[in-house]
């Protein structure tokens, strides 16, 4: 059974996320049921699942993306984007256990979460900023499709 009543608004469409920053989706002004999302989906970025999630995606994407920092600033930088990874990976499991796994629609509530998250993300750099948005729709996508989804993330980059 869904956590809140699905309304008849239509679904997004759940995109592919870019390294460019593409692939967010149109979510409107953000609701108590983002909110709520948003809240159930970090509390789930701290059980181990979400943790094997964004390790593995960081590790396998972080050196694709081209992103650049000084030596002093990368494990910083990589710590932030795998906090990124998996407050998207615990929001793909709240997603999935929502019963949304293999469809190609988005609810606008989870589409209003990941702009939550992003907003939350601290304040980088423009390059890094867009990295940080990709790793954290990444792990949307890995915590709700699971980790066969990987290889079409890390292609697309």
């Amino acid at each position: 059974m869904p956590l809140f009543a699905r309304r008849s608004r239509p679904a997004l469409r759940l995109e592919l996320p870019r390294p460019d920053g593409s692939g967010w989706p149109d979510a409107g002004r953000p609701s108590f049921d983002a909110a709520a999302y948003l809240e159930l989906g970090t509390r789930r970025a701290y059980e181990p699942e979400a943790h094997a999630v964004a390790d593995r995606l960081v590790e396998a994407a972080l050196p694709r993306m081209g992103v650049t920092a000084e030596p002093q600033d990368q494990p910083h930088l990589a710590r932030t984007f795998t906090v990124a990874a998996r407050i998207g990976a615990g929001i793909g499991l709240v997603d999935r256990e929502q019963g949304a796994p293999g469809s190609a629609d988005l609810d606008r509530a989870v589409a209003g979460a990941l702009v939550l998250a992003r907003k939350g993300l601290p304040a980088m750099q423009e390059d890094w900023a867009r990295a940080g948005g990709w790793f954290l729709l990444a792990g949307h996508r890995l915590g709700r499709r699971g980790p066969q989804a990987l290889p079409e993330l890390l292609d697309a980059l």
